[in-house]
C-alpha cells in the first residue's frame, strides 16, 4: 500500500517514525511538504509573504497524480486549517481515503470527524493504528474497524471512537526515524540532526499538549526511554550519512533521569563527539546532571521557567517549581560552565498583571541568561488552561469554539492575547530581548521606550536575531537560513 503523508512548517519526528514503521511492514511513503514560508507555523508571521509562497496547488496536483491508497494529514493547531481545506479540495476531485493525526486532532476528534470529507482519526500514538487501517483497506480479512484501538471512523451515519490502546512501552522496538522524507525536501535539515531518547514527559503543565496525553493515558507511565545503545546506534547512522553540525536532543525534558545520563554521556562523547543542545526542566537539573552535560558537550541547554511569578506558575500553568529551585539549576548550568543558557518565558496567561510581568523580568535579570525566548500565550482545545481563562473572564464559549476549530493565532506572532493587551505585553517583550543585549539598565529602558513607539513587532524579532549573532547561535542561524536554503518542494 502506498501512504502520501502531507505536511507544512518543519521537520516533523513524528510523520518520520510513522514512515518508517509503515515501510519496515512492507509499504511506501512519501510526502509532500509546504515550507509555510512566513506563516504561522515557523519563526517570522507575514501574511502577504505567506500567501505569494503557498504552495497549495503544487500540493494538489501532485496528489491527484500519486493515485496513493491513502492520505495522511499531521496536524497541529497552527496547521490545522489549512490541512482541513487541503483536504476538502482533494475530496472534490478524488475518493482516496484521508486520515488526519496529530496532536490537534487527538485533543477535539469530534470537531475534526464533523468534516465528512475526513475518513478516519487517529488519536495518541499512531504507528500500530495506520498499520492496521492500512491492512483492513487492502483487504486483510482478519482486519475490522471496530477492532482497530485509537482508531475514530465513519459507520453509515454515526461516528465510532474505538479504545486507546496503551503506550508503547519497548520504544526500542521502533525502527529509526524515516529522516530522508524531510532532508530530500530541505537537505539543510540533515545540519542539525533532532533526535528523541524518550516519549512522554512526566509533567502535565496547563497550556502544553502533555496536559493532553496525561489526560487520554491516564494511569500510565508517560515517559518511556530508549536504551543509550539505542540511540547511539542512530546518532552513528546519521554521523555517517550526513555528518551534522549540531545534535538536539528533542525530549521534553532531556535530564530525567541520572543513572541514564551516566550511561549515556561516555557512549556518546566516544562514539559521537558532536556538539548538542537540550531541552529541560528546572526540577530535573541538578549539580551532576549539569556536569554529566557539559561532559558530554551540551553547548545549549533551553529551560522552560515560563514566568517570574509564582502565583502564575503555580495557579495557572501548574508548575510546583520556586523562583529559588530555577535559580539554583541554572546557577548549576553556569558553574558547570555549559556555553549557552536558554530560558522560556510565555506572556499573556489568564490572570497575569503587570506586578507579574515585572516578576519575570526580576527574575530573569537574576538568572542573566544568554538567550531568552518569549512565546504570546496560545490556547489550545482542550488544554486545562481553557478552563483557568473561561473562568478568568478571558474566554467565552465562543472563542473556546474558535480555538477547537484551529482559529488561533503562533505564540510567535501575538498568540491569544486580546488587542487591548498586546501593547503592554510587547513593552515587557521587549525589555525581555534587551536583557541579553543590553547590560547599562537606564540605556535598556531608553532604548525600551523608543522601539515601543514603532508600529511593528518585527522589531522585537531583530532583537532576537541580534542576540543570536552575539551567541552564534545555530538554531536562529538555521531559522534566518531556511528561508532561501535550496528545497525541492512540495
Amino acid at each position: 500500500m502506498k501512504v502520501l503523508f502531507i505536511y507544512s512548517g518543519a521537520e516533523n519526528l513524528g510523520i518520520e517514525y510513522l514512515s518508517a514503521f509503515l515501510k519496515l511492514h512492507g509499504h511506501e511513503t512519501s510526502l509532500l511538504f509546504d515550507p509555510a514560508l512566513f506563516s504561522s507555523a515557523v519563526l517570522v508571521q507575514n501574511n502577504f509573504l505567506s500567501k505569494l509562497l503557498v504552495k497549495d496547488d503544487e500540493i494538489f496536483e501532485k496528489v491527484i497524480a500519486a493515485k496513493p491508497d491513502l492520505i495522511a494529514f499531521s496536524c497541529i493547531t497552527a496547521t490545522y486549517r489549512w490541512s482541513v481545506n487541503l483536504a476538502k479540495r482533494i475530496r472534490q476531485q478524488s475518493n482516496i481515503p484521508i486520515v488526519f493525526g496529530g496532536i490537534h486532532i487527538t485533543s477535539v476528534p469530534e470537531e475534526v470527524m464533523r468534516h465528512n470529507f475526513i475518513d478516519y482519526a487517529i488519536l495518541g500514538e499512531g504507528e500500530y493504528a495506520l498499520l492496521e487501517l492500512l491492512e483492513y483497506l487492502g483487504r486483510d480479512d482478519n482486519r475490522t474497524l471496530s477492532g482497530i484501538q485509537n482508531l475514530v471512523y465513519r459507520d453509515g451515519d454515526g461516528i465510532h471512537f474505538n479504545p486507546v490502546r496503551n503506550y508503547i512501552q519497548d520504544i526500542d522496538s521502533l525502527p529509526f526515524p524515516d529522516k530522508e522524507l524531510f532532508y530530500d525536501k530541505i537537505p539543510l535539515m540533515s545540519e542539525i540532526y533532532i533526535v528523541l531518547t524518550s516519549r512522554g514527559c512526566p509533567f502535565a503543565c496547563t497550556y502544553c499538549c502533555n496536559n493532553i496525553y496525561h489526560n487520554l493515558y491516564s494511569h500510565q507511565n508517560h515517559t518511556r526511554r530508549r536504551s543509550p545503545e539505542n540511540v547511539i546506534a542512530e546518532l552513528k547512522q546519521a554521523k555517517e550519512k550526513w555528518n551534522p553540525k549540531l545534535i538536539t536532543f528533542e525530549d521534553d525534558v532531556f535530564s530525567t533521569s541520572i543513572p541514564w545520563l551516566e550511561d549515556f554521556i561516555p557512549l556518546y562523547k566516544k562514539e559521537i563527539g558532536i556538539p548538542f543542545s537540550c531541552l529541560t526542566h528546572p526540577a530535573n537539573i541538578s549539580k551532576r546532571a549539569a556536569e554529566l552535560l557539559k561532559d558530554g558537550g551540551c553547548r545549549l541547554i533551553m529551560i522552560g521557567i515560563q514566568t517570574g511569578s509564582e502565583r502564575m506558575r503555580r495557579d495557572i500553568f501548574n508548575r510546583k517549581e520556586s523562583n529559588e529551585k530555577i535559580l539554583e539549576s541554572t546557577r548549576f548550568v553556569r558553574d558547570a560552565g555549559i556555553s549557552l543558557l536558554s530560558v522560556d518565558i510565555i506572556l499573556g496567561g489568564p490572570t497575569e498583571t503587570e506586578e507579574d510581568m515585572e516578576k519575570s523580568l526580576d527574575l530573569c535579570r537574576r538568572i542573566d541568561p544568554d538567550r531568552i525566548l518569549t512565546f504570546w500565550l496560545s490556547y489550545y482545545p482542550n488544554t486545562e488552561i481553557i478552563k483557568i481563562a473561561e473562568d478568568a473572564g478571558d474566554l467565552s464559549k465562543a472563542d473556546i469554539l474558535k480555538i477547537n476549530e484551529g482559529y488561533t493565532q503562533s505564540p510567535h506572532s501575538g498568540g491569544s492575547v486580546s488587542k487591548a493587551k498586546r501593547k503592554l505585553y510587547l513593552k515587557y517583550e521587549t525589555q525581555l530581548q534587551l536583557l541579553c543585549l543590553i547590560q547599562n539598565e537606564k540605556f535598556r529602558s531608553v532604548f525600551a521606550t523608543i522601539i515601543n513607539y514603532l508600529p511593528f513587532r518585527i522589531f522585537n524579532q531583530g532583537l532576537m536575531f541580534l542576540n543570536a549573532i552575539k551567541n552564534h547561535d545555530p538554531h536562529i542561524f538555521n531559522y534566518i537560513r531556511y528561508y532561501w536554503t535550496k528545497k525541492t518542494v512540495p
